[in-house]
């Protein structure tokens, strides 16, 4: 696969798994490194993914949907 991928962050210990409740970026739209790219929530944190690279975005994931820490959530090329 060409591209950076995002996953699923960890934001704590205990946590294995987020809900996606928002991406700040539509399918095929451009992304700067550093832009908030999608938004996560847990039982216990709500946190904004920012984008690792530069380029154009490729979802690999919807909101509302729940996902495993470390699962595939979007590739920049």
């Amino acid at each position: 696969m060409s591209g950076s991928e995002v996953r699923i962050p960890k934001p704590g210990d205990a946590i294995t798994e987020a809900e996606v409740t928002e991406l700040f970026v539509a399918e095929g739209g451009a992304v700067e490194e550093g832009d908030p790219l999608y938004s996560i929530a847990t039982d216990k944190v709500e946190m904004d993914v920012e984008a690792p690279a530069s380029g154009t975005v490729t979802w690999k994931v919807d909101v509302g949907g729940t996902y495993q820490v470390g699962e595939l959530a979007a590739v920049i090329s």
